[in-house]
């Protein structure tokens, strides 16, 4: 058997870099995933170049269980912790819309650079083993409740055929979203019956899906910068903080940022609400004399594609003058542009989201990531219940939370 101060299962960007960060500060570490090389599913990140972090971070931009923690953890590794990983890396990058940081080379390259940094500062790899028969210390009452485990007593876990032992265990597994590349839930189950609160994973950062027969069926193709919100239980909000993004019209429903960002918070039964003008309210062009002899199809099709705007616009107004159109029917027009509801079907799942909410909830954890269950058990990155939306915030979030349990790990290890 094997015995380590740390074993870490995930080699993701969370679990490499907790590694690193641990074994750097002379923590004995071994590192378990069940892919022969490390960050299988970061290669895929940010269409195969990663989005990294981004400029704007604040717990607005998660969907968690504990924003004021997140929070905390947000302003203990800005934006710029980010960037100098990567200065470090040798990975150029660039700014993009949204504060996006991009990388200029493929995403797989980080993961194999904090690989190359992980083996330098003498962490075990255990690759190409899934982990099995994981076990806690016989004792593992919570410190909360002014009890600690025995000493001498360890994590145990199979690797492979290899026995592992560890003074701390650190869960960073990921979530089940992209399953071709071996995602699964496996060790949020496991966390769920060790005691921990677990949100069920649902699949976000994901195309919604329309009935057959919806209003603006047969669009595909057409984009346009959109407001998008939601109606639950007859309520409308609109949780995007940025406001604006592109929607994107596809065969099956609609895609586009301002969607994924969205189905971060949509849930089944929710109506989705679109603003297909946000910056030019309808009833102001109306008021234009200049718009006064102008179809009104035809004013529409001057600020969106015609396509669009012949969907969108009642049938029996369509082809009335602008001038000609009463209040009721101005006010009705602008409730089809600025308040267009339909009612998606579905989303097009975990095998085409770029991540999943749900996870270990936050409730279940200190402030340092700690199992407030199970003491010297540890998690991070995307097997917890923080999902950032749509912009670097994921990965920022897995470097975030790997470093926070590396530095705790350290204070009580060495």
């Amino acid at each position: 058997m094997f015995q380590y101060d740390v074993a870490i299962i995930g080699a993701g960007p969370a679990g490499l870099f907790c590694a690193r960060n641990a074994a750097r500060r002379g923590l004995s570490v071994a590192l378990v995933d069940s892919h022969n090389r490390p960050g299988a599913k970061l290669s895929l990140a940010g269409g195969g170049r990663g989005n990294y972090t981004n400029r704007t971070l604040t717990e607005k931009h998660y969907v968690t269980d504990n924003p004021a923690l997140v929070r905390g953890v947000l302003r203990s590794f800005p934006c710029e912790k980010v960037l100098n990983i990567l200065r470090e890396l040798g990975l150029p990058f660039e700014e993009r819309d949204f504060g996006q940081i991009f990388g200029l080379r493929p995403a797989a390259l980080m993961a194999e650079r904090l690989a190359v940094q992980c083996d330098d500062a003498g962490v075990d790899f255990y690759l190409g083993c899934t982990a099995g028969s994981i076990t806690a210390p016989a004792s593992s009452s919570s410190p909360a409740f002014g009890r600690k485990r025995e000493e001498g007593r360890l994590f145990s876990l199979l690797a492979g055929r290899e026995k592992i032992s560890a003074r701390n265990l650190v869960i960073a597994s990921g979530s089940p979203a992209c399953p071709a590349v071996g995602a699964n839930d496996n060790l949020a189950r496991l966390a769920a019956a060790w005691g921990h609160d677990v949100e069920p994973f649902r699949p976000v950062l994901v195309p919604l899906v329309m009935p057959g027969n919806w209003p603006l069926a047969g669009l595909e193709g057409i984009s346009l910068n959109v407001r998008a919100g939601l109606r639950h239980d007859g309520e409308l909000f609109w949780p995007d903080p940025e406001g604006i993004r592109p929607l994107l019209f596809t065969h099956r429903g609609v895609s586009g940022p301002a969607v994924l960002v969205l189905s971060c918070w949509w849930k089944s039964g929710d109506e989705l609400v679109l603003d297909f003008l946000p910056e030019l309210p309808v009833v102001e062009l109306l008021d234009e004399k200049e718009h006064g002899r102008l179809l009104v199809r035809n004013l529409l099709s001057r600020f969106m594609p015609a396509r669009l705007a012949e969907a969108l616009c009642p049938a029996d107004l369509a082809r009335r003058k602008c001038a000609e159109l009463g209040k009721k029917d101005r006010l009705r027009l602008a409730e089809s542009v600025h308040r267009f509801s339909c009612l998606p079907s579905g989303t097009e799942g975990l095998k085409k989201a770029e991540a999943a909410a749900g996870g270990v909830r936050l409730s279940s954890l200190s402030r340092s990531l700690e199992s407030l269950a199970v003491p010297g058990l540890f998690f991070c990155g995307e097997v917890l219940n923080v999902t950032g939306l749509l912009g670097g915030y994921n990965i920022h979030w897995a470097l975030a939370s790997g470093a926070l349990v590396a530095s705790e790990l350290t204070k009580r290890l060495t």
